[in-house]
């Protein structure tokens, strides 16, 4: 494996990755499959909307078990079990083994085009073409919006309930807010009580003993610097529920519970517009687009902003690493401390 992707038998894969030229070459690949993804996505949703489910289901099982390894070395599995990963699930098991129940495609299009789609400008997904982890994100909150766009407007071919208007004076307008509102949200509570399972119960002492593995939680509660953190902390501390001086800890069972309380009520709001985007093509299409052109946006800031001045820093550190080890990169199999490890992982 050694020769034949550095050429050499003695260059470590991992040394060999951090070179200049080999960051630059991959960063370059990682662009065009980014745009060639975009490109076969738009063109099976708008030549063959029908068919999308079958594009769908293809795509995600894939680029779950990328993402399960990515995140297994970094140490962000727990990530792999928040909501967004239950919707995509979800739509998985419809297409698998219950295309035709409209009742339970309410429920996903509740999930999909709620507080996943909700979640690309909320959690600023940015498309970034070259990395691989950004546009991942990208994919697993927009994808099942977008197919919920082509199931519900193009159907498959044998849902014609699904495919029917909500009608404001029929006695089906309650069992359609029904599906709409009150199934996903007991299907949101589900989620919870398996995420609090077993991240409360089965996996506490695992998580308790190892800081470095990274859950939502920790990740909310640590980012101070966010809006969502200060958001809801400003609001906490004005109804007394925080003292003024006190922060949130990932490890108290307060600090939980408002994060718990938090999520629910956005998810909940988020269902309130549901009924709308089912029953109008031109909202449920004019909020994708304000959710994607977000994204859009976002990496359009990150290319300009960040991106043009962390690169040349990366590629500056890769190449004093390089210098440095000089010996190591020629084939001499001497073993060296890994100083850059950040290189491995994408810009933030």
């Amino acid at each position: 494996m050694r020769r034949a992707v550095t050429g050499n038998e003695s260059t470590r894969v991992r040394d060999y990755v951090k070179l200049p030229r080999v960051i630059r070459r991959i960063d370059k690949w990682s662009f065009c499959a980014g745009v060639g993804a975009l490109m076969t996505t738009q063109y099976v949703a708008t030549s063959m909307p029908e068919e999308f489910w079958k594009y769908y289901c293809v795509c995600t099982p894939l680029i779950f078990v990328a993402r399960a390894a990515y995140y297994r070395m970094i140490r962000w599995q727990y990530f792999l079990y928040d909501f967004c990963y239950f919707a995509n699930a979800a739509c998985l098991i419809f297409h698998a083994y219950a295309p035709r129940n409209v009742t339970l495609f309410r429920s996903i299009f509740a999930f999909a085009n709620g507080p996943v789609l909700v979640a690309i400008p909320m959690w600023r997904n940015s498309l970034v073409f070259h990395s691989v982890d950004k546009v991942q994100s990208v994919f697993v909150h927009a994808m099942p919006c977008l197919l919920t766009w082509c199931g519900r407007w193009y159907g498959h071919g044998d849902d014609i309930n699904r495919l029917s208007p909500m009608d404001l004076d029929s006695p089906a307008l309650y069992e359609g807010l029904r599906d709409l509102m009150v199934y996903p949200i007991f299907g949101y509570l589900t989620w919870q009580v398996l995420y609090l399972i077993k991240t409360e119960l089965l996996d506490m002492k695992k998580l308790d003993s190892d800081p470095t593995l990274m859950t939502s939680l920790r990740w909310l509660a640590g980012d101070t610097k966010s809006a969502q953190n200060r958001m809801a902390l400003k609001l906490m501390r004005h109804i007394g529920f925080f003292g003024e001086d006190e922060m949130f800890d990932a490890k108290t069972v307060k600090t939980k519970f408002v994060f718990i309380w938090i999520q629910l009520t956005y998810t909940i709001v988020t269902f309130m517009f549901i009924p709308l985007m089912y029953s109008s093509k031109t909202a449920h299409t004019a909020a994708m687009a304000i959710a994607f052109f977000s994204c859009v946006y976002n990496g359009a800031v990150y290319y300009i902003d960040v991106f043009s001045r962390k690169y040349v820093e990366r590629i500056a550190m890769a190449e004093e690493y390089e210098r440095k080890n000089a010996d190591l990169l020629s084939g001499s199999g001497a073993d060296v401390e890994d100083e850059y490890r950040e290189l491995h992982f994408p810009i933030d």
